[in-house]
């Protein structure tokens, strides 16, 4: 059993539904996809499906849900270790088909690249 992926909504649904959404929430998205046109597959940088992770066999743990926003918050990461944290995320999210519509494994490669460099010159300014 999982949670509908909608926000706000509790209802554990059984996990072989197709989208993870409760009867009430997919009737409400079906509304809401059939009266909004999408011109391209680009999000608008809200809260997507790909920053949510469901783990359904854990090592030690029951299953859960984890949401990457909340793990940046929980590490108390820096905004640069927040970007390269999602960068990867971005990438495991791809290889399991889960991914942002458009993204590249390059791209986040980029991402990281660039993010972890900034950290290390912050970290290198705070012993000189």
């Amino acid at each position: 059993m999982i949670n509908c992926k909608t926000l706000g909504c509790n209802v554990r649904i059984s996990s072989n539904l197709n989208d993870d959404f409760c009867y009430a929430c997919k009737g409400k998205v079906d509304r809401e996809s059939a009266n909004t046109e999408q011109p391209d597959e680009q999000t608008s940088g809200a809260d997507n499906d790909y920053w949510v992770a469901h783990i359904v066999d854990p090592k030690r743990l029951e299953p859960c849900s984890v949401e990457c926003d909340d793990l940046i918050e929980l590490f108390q990461m820096s905004y640069q270790e927040g970007e390269a944290f999602k960068a990867h995320w971005r990438n495991g999210q791809l290889r399991i088909g889960k991914g942002k519509p458009g993204d590249t494994h390059l791209r986040n490669a980029q991402k990281f690249n660039y993010y972890s460099g900034r950290q290390l010159v912050m970290e290198h300014r705070k012993i000189s």
